[in-house]
């Protein structure tokens, strides 16, 4: 062989070589940045130590995470979408996930309790969380409700049962407008009292609220499947739990999550590209802008494109999240579009307008001055 062809070929291997170090480089650095997960919420994240008991289970399977959170008594998501300690923790990391934790009442009744509104609450958050970084992926704990659900309240008949379902369809509602991923913890409790035919204090406490011992586990069981996409089944770690009853949690839990990600929008979250930051506007083909003019007296042109066919839903919302308009609910072409907002009718205040296709959300504030 002459030497020219020689010296090409241990060019050649030495190129391919110098490729498989950095490979190997990189795989090795990124095994060496762990999962960085945020949980904000309050005693409800508090009781049992939440975020300590989905730590174990990931520990027992080797997960890679780091785990920090801000979860005050007393505090709810409005407070935690104006406070400056809040903010702070959220721009502490490029976190990976932020867990949001909500609470029944307010999910379930926001025309009644209107002292600290979920809908902007959670848009606030979301755009806090995703200014500090784009990737960062947004999950709200689906909440439980009240053991004895209203019926404690003068004239009000809900049940637990009631009140769940009420609280599951208004989830999804907001789920679908602001666009993040549901945790549907819940509704896994949902199932396990149905089963259990609704014995007192089994997920929650004496005072009818707060989780037990069990009902943390259950909701620690339903976040690992919901980030990591794996059921719970079988991992050696049951905290004071009996095994039987643990396993039986983590059964429910997996089934719950698994059997659903499109519901739980899940799907819409997964990353499909090799930076590890999903391009949303890529993988949805559809584009929200600003309405104009905003602020606006009486009405407002709200426009967006699509890059493909699709069923297009657009719909507008106050700050309690109660709908106040449906623009249009129907099958579009691609294209650039407009529809008009007449908002005479309405109060002075910001109002959000959301737009749905097959697997875009995206949601923006306008504001209503007369």
């Amino acid at each position: 062989m002459n030497t020219n062809l020689i010296t090409k070929y241990c060019k050649k291997a030495l190129i391919l070589i110098s490729v498989l170090i950095l490979d190997l480089g990189f795989l090795k650095a990124d095994s060496e940045n762990p999962l960085e997960i945020l949980f904000i919420g309050s005693s409800y994240f508090g009781f049992n130590d939440l975020p300590g008991l989905f730590e174990n289970l990931a520990l027992k399977t080797e997960k890679d995470i780091y785990i920090d959170n801000y979860n005050p008594g007393g505090l709810y998501l409005a407070d935690h979408a104006s406070s400056s300690i809040t903010e702070a923790k959220i721009n502490e990391r490029n976190w990976d996930y932020v867990i949001l934790q909500g609470v029944g009442a307010l999910m379930a009744y926001p025309d009644y309790y209107t002292h600290h509104p979920v809908y902007p609450a959670l848009v606030t958050l979301k755009d806090k969380i995703n200014k500090n970084c784009v990737s960062t992926k947004i999950i709200f704990c689906l909440p439980w409700a009240f053991e004895d659900g209203m019926t404690w309240v003068e004239g009000w008949t809900d049940t637990y049962e009631d009140m769940q379902n009420i609280i599951y369809n208004n989830t999804i509602q907001y789920s679908n407008c602001i666009g993040f991923t549901i945790a549907p913890v819940g509704w896994a409790w949902y199932k396990v009292l149905d089963e259990k035919d609704y014995p007192l204090h089994y997920l929650h406490i004496s005072d009818w609220n707060h989780p037990s011992l069990k009902g943390s586990y259950l909701m620690a069981c339903v976040i690992y499947s919901t980030i990591f996409m794996e059921s719970t089944l079988d991992i050696p770690y049951y905290t004071s739990l009996e095994e039987d009853e643990a396993t039986y949690f983590q059964t429910v839990a997996s089934n719950t999550v698994l059997n659903d990600i499109d519901l739980w929008n899940i799907t819409a979250y997964i990353d499909t590209t090799s930076t590890g930051i999903t391009q949303f506007s890529k993988l949805n083909k559809a584009v929200l802008y600003q309405n104009f003019p905003n602020p606006f007296h009486s009405s407002t042109q709200i426009k967006y494109k699509l890059h493909k066919e699709s069923i297009v839903e657009i719909e507008v919302f106050d700050l309690l999240g109660k709908k106040q308009g449906f623009l249009i609910n129907e099958q579009k072409q691609p294209g650039s579009y407009s529809v008009k907002f007449d908002g005479r009718n309405l109060n002075n205040g910001m109002y959000f307008y959301s737009l749905k296709t097959d697997n875009f959300f995206q949601i923006k504030k306008m504001q209503l001055i007369k």
